[in-house]
């Protein structure tokens, strides 16, 4: 459990792993570790820089939302995690081989649960967006495409399904392309949770997240007003497929 206790607290992942009523297998700590690998560390959290400008994602996604989005609403994430004593993550840690959710009526396991997977999901989703002026969206390529057709038939039927379950979901949360046993499948989660922290995770399940798509209002609202699918339909056109690819492709 030592083990374990000190790969969480590395990557700052702790209440992630929650809702096991078991020990997590190998490869699901990999595979935890690939989804925080992108810039999340030990206490004190920090805020990742993005890898572009803030106006790099115009015309698709404007400067302005960029700035809220990163240096108010990801920063408090960060800050909130920082709120957190030591003591309360060591608590954290030991909980997550005995409760399957984090019981709501825990203010300390709310707070975790919320601003740290703030914090990790934001980190991989900057790295999720890459500049491009034209409305030529770049295209998965290589053995992810030849999953995505082997598992959606065709890219344009996998973009359909994708665009149709992150438009659709009910709230805040994020739509996910993730490799689950070997087999990409499209999911939704609710608020600031992830793959991850779905209770299928410790029945022996395999994860790897893929692509990711920040699905809350105020990852669009300044520019789209509550027109969801807008901005979906343009955020394909600045979705970072290179990096898709790599996450597919590590071990």
């Amino acid at each position: 459990m030592s083990d374990r206790r000190d790969f969480f607290k590395k990557i700052g992942l702790i209440g992630l792993s929650g809702i096991a009523t078991k020990l997590v297998s190998n490869e699901q700590l990999q595979a935890l570790e690939t989804l925080g690998q992108e810039g999340i560390s030990s206490l004190p959290f920090t805020l990742p820089a993005l890898p572009y400008a803030y106006n790099a994602l115009e015309p698709f996604i404007d400067e302005q939302t960029m700035i809220i989005h990163h240096t108010k609403h990801h920063q408090a994430y960060v800050n909130k995690c920082n709120e957190i004593k030591s003591t309360d993550m060591d608590y954290q840690v030991d909980d997550i081989t005995k409760c399957r959710q984090f019981d709501p009526s825990s203010k300390g396991k709310s707070i975790l649960r919320n601003n740290l997977g703030g914090h990790v999901n934001h980190t991989l989703f900057w790295t999720l967006l890459k500049p491009n002026k034209e409305a030529n969206p770049n295209l998965p390529a290589g053995k992810l495409a030849e999953a995505i057709n082997k598992d959606f038939k065709s890219f344009d039927d996998f973009k359909k399904l994708f665009s149709e379950k992150a438009t659709k979901h009910f709230g805040s949360g994020w739509c996910w392309l993730v490799l689950r046993n070997n087999t990409l499948v499209i999911e939704t989660t609710e608020n600031q949770e992830n793959p991850f922290m779905r209770a299928s995770v410790v029945d022996n399940d395999t994860v790897k997240v893929i692509m990711a798509l920040d699905v809350w209002e105020h990852a669009y609202y300044l520019k789209y007003q509550n027109k969801r699918a807008d901005y979906i339909a343009n955020w394909w056109n600045v979705a970072n497929w290179d990096k898709a690819a790599e996450l597919f492709n590590s071990k």
